[in-house]
């Protein structure tokens, strides 16, 4: 559909716009049995034209201006891999690249985000309204921008009017800002948006989903108290074996494994529903993801014996394993391992060091990545076995992460992930696994939604926040907008991994909107509520002053942000490599 009407007026000559969707039947769309979504389809594929097709329908005022977008980084993305300076295509730099992959993030999330609230629509839930106008308020905060953000690659054509940019520039703007600031519509009473006929895809949780979503709610009104909450929040290392046992006992732990490793064949979205009830209840999953992802890993490439031994343990909750990737040297770059493994006819020997190892002190295994003769090469190796040693480091946030150390470190065969010397693939489906924990992201930040709703009629009373309430409405309206459109993000990832239909970008933008928008908005809250916002006897602001510093570490961990853009550029813009 958006190839017929981008091309019918992409070939237009000198007819008018409006003659040609008249002759394609748009008009009628929406009164002759299509619906809402293949209107925002239309009005996208008119919007990268320039056009604004349904003028009168906000929601589709925003797919066009997703299409202006869209187009404008379509060109930038195009010239960038072509225009040559210093020898070098303009794309190589990441001062090219990398602003363009933050605004191809955002605009594909608010694409994601219309389609979201014209599903709302139309299974009639109570959230259209609220999701209708974060919709909207998304298309003006990341369309304009991105429309910028190329014209800036363009040079001085970028601003001329031989370029298509300008024009796109002001037909955002104008269909945007008709009826005054965007920013004004998060405050603003919510619309009663009309329903709409069915659509042909859904963002809400299926009966299976909502099954472990109750069944988690009953686990936690039966087994965590007000103490565990506190307990994990001055804990350092997000861990109470305890109920970590209890949750494997009740099947909660790894609800998607199969039931041959422990788990019960739950799907994906399943499982996340069960993560985002832990979350926002105080409980965090960074642990268990890990020791999670690290199982998968080992069923996608372990040796019989080593699944036959680790995955029961990880499954009843009786072993935990940690990642041993990063090193001094090397920081994101795991493909520039050091730490070395050689066979000596009996078993591997590794020496090296590891850094950010966290968990390390509680965990029984270690995903350990070194360098071969024949190449990279990964373990899933126990830390018993000697010639182990680590050092504490105490982070931002209160965590504890480690520095790890293998002297003549001993690790059978049978611990041998896929080929020595073959680790790329594996390196792959970690990076994977890892940026695809959108639940990990939005549980924090759903936890900070929790304590203020829970706590905001007292917090409103003290000294100096009712003069502050306006900004503070804003902000947490901004905030759950951020999580609507990470919610967005989040579950195509979660999809299209389990229904083998992934893009390399989906993870990547999953990984880099979450944590920005991790430490960005509770940033945010922070400076709103000041100064009480740093009084951690204030439990609702300690929360917000705590994750607001662990979402800066967030940014760091699995990849920087910088290594997310570099990715996206390079995938989704199909620009040149830039690290």
């Amino acid at each position: 559909m958006i190839d017929t009407v981008g091309g019918a007026l992409a070939d237009r000559g000198e007819r008018s716009a409006d003659a040609v969707l008249r002759e394609l039947g748009i008009e009628a769309l929406l009164d002759e049995g299509g619906s809402l979504l293949d209107a925002a389809l239309v009005a996208e594929a008119a919007g990268r034209e320039g056009i604004v097709a349904f003028p009168d329908e906000r929601i589709l005022i925003a797919a066009a201006c997703v299409g202006m977008a869209q187009r404008a980084l379509d060109e930038a993305a195009a010239y960038a891999r072509e225009r040559m300076v210093f020898g070098r295509a303009i794309g190589e730099y990441q001062g090219v690249a990398h602003p363009l992959a933050n605004a191809a993030t955002e605009v594909d999330g608010t694409r994601l985000l219309v389609w979201r609230a014209i599903c709302a629509r139309a299974e009639r839930l109570a959230e259209a309204g609220r999701l209708d106008t974060q919709a909207f308020w998304w298309a003006a905060r990341a369309c304009v921008p991105a429309i910028k953000t190329a014209m800036r690659v363009f040079g001085g054509y970028g601003v001329s009017e031989d370029s298509p940019l300008p024009a796109l520039y002001r037909g955002a703007r104008a269909a945007l800002y008709a009826g005054g600031d965007p920013d004004r519509v998060l405050t603003a009473p919510l619309p009663q948006p009309a329903a709409t006929g069915p659509v042909s895809m859904s963002f809400t949780k299926d009966a299976e989903a909502n099954a472990w979503e109750a069944r988690t709610r009953e686990f936690l009104a039966d087994n965590f108290t007000a103490e565990h909450k506190r307990a994990f929040a001055a804990a350092l290392d997000n861990h109470q074996p305890d109920l970590h046992r209890k949750l494997a006992d009740a099947g909660l732990l790894f609800p998607d494994w199969p039931v041959e490793w422990g788990g019960s064949g739950a799907s994906a979205i399943a499982t996340s529903a069960v993560h985002r009830v832990l979350t926002r209840a105080g409980w965090p999953i960074s642990v268990l993801v890990v020791s999670d992802s690290i199982g998968k890993l080992l069923m996608m490439f372990g040796t019989d014996a080593a699944k036959a031994e680790i995955l029961p343990r990880l499954a009843r909750g009786e072993a935990l394993a940690c990642l041993g990737l990063s090193e001094p040297s090397g920081g994101s770059d795991v493909f520039g391992a050091k730490t070395r493994a050689a066979h000596d006819g009996g078993q591997w020997i590794v020496n090296g060091q590891k850094v950010f190892t966290t968990s390390a002190h509680i965990a029984d295994y270690v995903l350990l990545l070194t360098r071969t003769d024949a190449g990279l090469t990964l373990f899933v190796a126990p830390l018993d076995a000697g010639g182990f040693d680590l050092a504490p480091v105490q982070t931002l946030a209160g965590e504890r992460t480690n520095i790890t150390f293998y002297s003549d470190f001993p690790v059978p065969d049978r611990y041998l992930l896929g080929e020595a010397g073959k680790g790329t693939k594996v390196l792959a489906a970690t990076m994977s696994l890892e940026h695809n924990q959108g639940d990990y992201y939005l549980g924090a930040m759903g936890l900070v939604q929790e304590e203020l709703r829970a706590g905001f009629d007292t917090l409103v009373l003290l000294p100096g926040i009712p003069e502050n309430l306006p900004a503070i409405r804003h902000a947490r309206r901004r905030f759950d907008a951020h999580v609507a459109l990470l919610e967005c993000l989040s579950l195509r990832a979660i999809w299209a991994g389990d229904a083998g239909q992934s893009q390399r970008w989906y993870g990547p933008m999953c990984k880099l909107f979450g944590t920005e928008s991790w430490a960005g908005c509770c940033a945010e809250l922070v400076e709103r509520f000041a100064p009480h916002s740093l009084d951690t006897a204030i439990p609702a602001l300690a929360v917000v002053e705590s994750e607001a510093r662990s979402g800066i570490q967030a940014t760091i961990y699995g990849g920087t942000s910088e290594v997310q853009r570099s990715v996206i550029a390079e995938t989704a813009l199909g620009l040149p490599r830039s690290r």
